[in-house]
């Protein structure tokens, strides 16, 4: 996030250094409370639109599905197949978008025992007994302020969409369907539709799209 206080001749401002701040949302319990401590690292008065976002990265954690299994089912749209790997359980496809599918469980876990900090929410996974699949997108930002991510936060949601999940009814997670997908005429692939399985992205984006709606309504008391 990067802020520009300058009111000056495009030159000018050029010459003068801007202020980076590295934050993650997941430590503040609304908008508010992340904005008022923004705000608090100022001497003078900041507003929304004066910060321009560099990334945001959009996660929504799933129960009942791992990676493993995802291997033989997931498509990401509108990446190269040459972007897709696999390393210690975690996916990873293109680049910006930038998309991970990690065991959220064991992320949490590795980051306690390096004596890390995790929140509330992720206090609550591991304390459920299951296990959680992290779908995770980066995206790097252009000229997008708070301003403009607080106005209409659920549209990153849309970003889920480039997930394809085809069920094809057997046990078979030996294969890489991106892969294959690749080698199959545009014919079948029309015939493939019909194995399309919708409910696991609509889950994604509706679980994200509540808990960002929640998180950023003007409602919710920061403190």
């Amino acid at each position: 996030m990067l802020y520009l206080p300058h009111k000056f001749s495009e030159s000018t401002n050029a010459n003068i250094p801007v202020t980076k701040i590295e934050i993650n949302p997941k430590f503040f319990e609304c908008y508010a409370e992340m904005l008022s401590y923004i705000f608090s690292m100022f001497m003078v008065e900041v507003q929304e639109e004066s910060f321009n976002s560099s990334r945001i990265d959009i996660a929504a954690d799933i129960d009942g599905i791992t990676t493993d299994s995802l291997l033989s089912m997931l498509r990401v749209e509108r990446i190269r197949v040459e972007s897709l790997s696999f390393f210690k359980g975690t996916i990873y496809a293109g680049s910006n978008p930038k998309m991970r599918i990690y065991n959220k469980i064991e992320e949490i876990k590795a980051r306690l025992r390096k004596g890390g900090e995790i929140t509330e929410y992720e206090k609550g996974l591991l304390e459920s007994g299951k296990s959680y699949t992290r779908f995770e997108v980066q995206v790097r930002l252009g000229k997008t302020t708070l301003k403009d991510i607080s106005a209409n936060p659920a549209k990153f949601g849309e970003y889920f969409d480039r997930f394809q999940v085809f069920d094809f009814g057997d046990s078979d997670s030996t294969g890489v369907l991106q892969v294959r997908y690749k080698y199959i005429n545009h014919k079948l692939r029309s015939e493939l539709e019909r194995y399309r399985n919708f409910e696991l992205v609509q889950n994604l984006k509706s679980k994200f799209m509540t808990d960002t709606t929640d998180w950023f309504s003007s409602k919710k008391e920061p403190f």
